[in-house]
């Protein structure tokens, strides 16, 4: 499967670290990718991360992954980047951490749907979705996770192989 993990200005670097080691110790590999908007992007504390792609339309990936970060909170509502995150359409699986689900809300991928995120932004998710007071919120082809512990990582290794 092709896999694109979305990485964006101020984005939570242990999120990003947290998916990739979870993709990177699966038995089954996949072409995975990190792709962003830009050429360059900065994560929370003033860290340089170049991305293998940029500024590249999201269609053909199997899977979108949009990481936890507090640039969330503004890039929800920059309608250029929701226009490439929307590329994303036909993925088989759009799945966000924490406040990443707030990109596929505001996207309008969460439509009608339920989804997870830390308690103190559950009236910002309900702008989207029904709020789901759980870990993990699985809804047709989008998984949201509030937070990546053991069971969390293992059902969505699950999901992934």
């Amino acid at each position: 499967m092709k896999i694109a993990i979305v990485v964006y200005d101020r984005i939570n670097l242990v999120s990003l670290a947290e998916i990739w080691s979870l993709l990177s110790n699966l038995q089954t590999k996949h072409d995975v990718k990190i792709c962003a908007f830009k050429s360059e992007i900065v994560d929370e504390h003033g860290l340089k991360i170049v991305p293998q792609i940029y500024g590249e339309s999201l269609y053909g990936y199997d899977i979108v992954i949009i990481p936890d970060g507090l640039g969330v909170l503004s890039l929800r509502h920059d309608e250029i980047f929701l226009s490439w995150i929307r590329s994303a359409s036909r993925t088989k699986f759009k799945i966000a951490l924490d406040l990443g689900s707030l990109i596929l809300g505001s996207a309008g991928f969460l439509e009608g749907k339920g989804a997870c995120l830390r308690a103190g932004y559950k009236n910002a998710i309900g702008e989207y979705a029904k709020f789901i007071n759980a870990n993990m919120c699985e809804d047709n082809d989008i998984i949201t996770i509030c937070e990546l512990n053991s069971v969390t990582k293992d059902r969505l290794a699950e999901i992934l192989i």
